[in-house]
């Protein structure tokens, strides 16, 4: 039992692996199905690619879309030392039709993607970065755990609709 998805080892095969299986679920459905980008919190040896590298390949190769989750990026970036641009330079942003943001818990030697408080400060500043190139992508917050008042959801609502309400000139990159 994990708190959580597992990541896989980013090598072909597992591209090939999934490709597959998203092919054979989106065959049965009659419509494209979207994945996310899971959080991490160990790399495999085996890996003969970085994430973003690995998710390009599995939504080129399922002809899938994607869930762009920004908390597990940044999850995954700081438990793994990645690098946030290096991943975002290889997603086919044409092909992100959602995207999620939310809180993690620092559990101080790692981040837990617990989704339990309001979304931190470089989550935001993700969402500022890329929000430009996603104008018309629906986001949302995901709060699972610890549920807050209405109020507290709310502003978290707000902070991203004021977000991507802003011209992307006033948008940091």
């Amino acid at each position: 039992h994990s708190h959580d998805l597992l990541p896989l080892p980013y090598t072909s095969s597992t591209v090939q692996h999934l490709a597959e299986r998203i092919r054979q679920t989106q065959d049965f459905l009659g419509q494209r199905i979207l994945i996310e980008n899971v959080s991490a919190y160990l790399n495999y040896h085996v890996s003969e690619m970085s994430e973003g590298e690995f998710l390009a390949e599995v939504i080129h190769q399922a002809d899938c879309f994607c869930l762009l989750d920004l908390n597990n990026l940044y999850v995954s970036s700081h438990n793994l030392g990645s690098d946030i641009q290096d991943f975002l330079a290889q997603i086919p942003f044409d092909r992100v039709k959602e995207i999620h943001l939310a809180g993690f818990d620092d559990q101080g030697s790692f981040l837990l993607d617990a989704h339990n408080n309001p979304v931190a400060d470089p989550v935001w500043d993700l969402f500022r970065q890329v929000q430009p190139q996603l104008p018309d992508v629906p986001v949302l917050i995901e709060w699972d755990n610890d549920i807050p008042p209405l109020d507290t959801l709310l502003e978290q609502a707000a902070i991203a609709t004021q977000i991507s309400q802003q011209p992307a000139s006033l948008t940091p990159r």
